[in-house]
């Protein structure tokens, strides 16, 4: 539904007049805790915000666009699902991934400004999954935790096959996208976040699915999620007992990948510190 300049999801209208956060200027004027990371680029922002509600407290999640470089408008010109802005993407895969039973964000407000089809700036605001990242888990984690490790092997592996069955690539498949919740069943408890490069390729396919799964396997780290556990989440994956001589190709393209990802980010992280030391 619309709420002055914004597109919010019906139920949310009170919180965010409430808050003052019920237009495209207010989201911009918003303040919060800022997510910022090394090497994010300068064009968009990302804010944790944590707003009174009722008797509780909600925690929302702000992105913000600023004149976005032209090749990045024109990634999402080209993604096929007729979004006009940053925000609009990931707005637009969220409503699509809950469409196809993909556990994920939850919307709250989306807003853009455009000249002449060119976006200006945008902001979308989600509400916080339930749980931590993957990442934070098992950076907690220990041998005690072996056992749950395990335990969330197949739950992964059939979400990203949900995911890929669907037709969808997500292209930022780390661990820290990938949200867990302790207090859930195993099988609902993980949500996928960050779904603004998003995408549902018609060439190329295979390329891009072991991207995604290179990604998780370089994420997951060799202290605790052990060779064998990472053959066991290919084959839940895969849907098969063993793996046979077109699994073992895929396993072989997908550790090379790997290697990539591990090498590209060596680079980058180099370039980070060289920046800050001679900031």
């Amino acid at each position: 539904m619309s709420l002055n300049d914004l597109t919010v999801l019906r139920g949310f209208e009170p919180l965010l007049q409430r808050h003052k956060l019920d237009t495209l200027d207010a989201l911009f004027c918003a303040q919060g805790q800022r997510l910022d990371k090394p090497g994010l680029s300068s064009w968009r922002e990302r804010l944790r915000l944590s707003l009174d509600d009722a008797d509780s407290r909600r925690v929302l999640y702000l992105k913000r666009f600023r004149e976005a470089p032209s090749a990045v408008q024109r990634e999402v010109r080209r993604s096929g699902c007729r979004a006009s802005s940053l925000a609009g993407l990931e707005w637009n895969w969220i409503s699509r991934l809950e469409r196809d039973g993909i556990p994920c964000m939850e919307p709250v407000a989306m807003g853009e400004e455009l000249k002449a089809s060119r976006e200006q700036r945008s902001a979308i605001l989600t509400a916080a999954v339930p749980g931590v990242s993957l990442e934070v888990w098992m950076d907690q984690w220990g041998e005690p935790e072996r056992a749950t490790i395990r335990r969330l092997i197949a739950p992964l592996a059939n979400l990203t096959a949900r995911l890929h069955s669907r037709g969808y690539v997500h292209r930022d498949l780390y661990l820290s996208h990938v949200f867990y919740d302790p207090s859930k069943p195993d099988n609902q408890s993980l949500h996928l976040i960050d779904l603004q490069r998003v995408m549902r390729p018609s060439l190329r396919w295979r390329r891009w699915i072991i991207k995604d799964l290179a990604a998780l396997n370089f994420s997951a780290p060799k202290r605790l999620v052990s060779a064998s556990d990472r053959v066991r989440w290919l084959r839940a994956y895969l849907g098969i007992v063993k793996l046979d001589a077109t699994a073992r190709r895929l396993a072989y393209r997908v550790v090379g990948k790997t290697l990539a990802i591990a090498r590209h980010e060596r680079s980058r992280l180099a370039r980070v510190a060289k920046r800050s030391n001679n900031a």
